[in-house]
């Protein structure tokens, strides 16, 4: 059940041509670690009030899916099942963090 809705998920991301979509059983990594991602940025980012954490969790979540996509003909030595969605995560959920948390202090210090 849960691999039928991440399927459908994994659906609604937009494909190119040379690029196909990510397969369903490393699905789940992007996901969580967004969530987790999200929570953890929201204590640098409390500044804006209730919005904070589904932006946290929707800029991470961006930055993961947006990473494995760019990064998905790229080969590393890692295994392509769990270690290699998950170091392709977190290396993009790692560029938007800073983005954010760059963003927010600039927001800081015009208050």
């Amino acid at each position: 059940m849960l691999e039928d809705i991440l399927s459908s998920l994994n659906s609604l991301i937009p494909t190119v041509a040379p690029v196909s979509k990510l397969p369903a059983e490393s699905l789940p990594i992007p996901y969580i670690c967004a969530i987790l991602g999200g929570l953890i940025l929201s204590r640098f980012t409390g500044s804006l009030g209730n919005v904070t954490l589904p932006f946290n969790i929707s800029a991470m979540f961006i930055g993961s899916m947006l990473s494995n996509w760019l990064l998905q003909g790229v080969q590393l030595p890692l295994d392509p099942g769990l270690q290699r969605p998950l170091f392709v995560t977190l290396l993009g959920m790692t560029v938007v963090s800073v983005i954010v948390m760059l963003f927010v202090q600039k927001e800081n210090r015009h208050a």
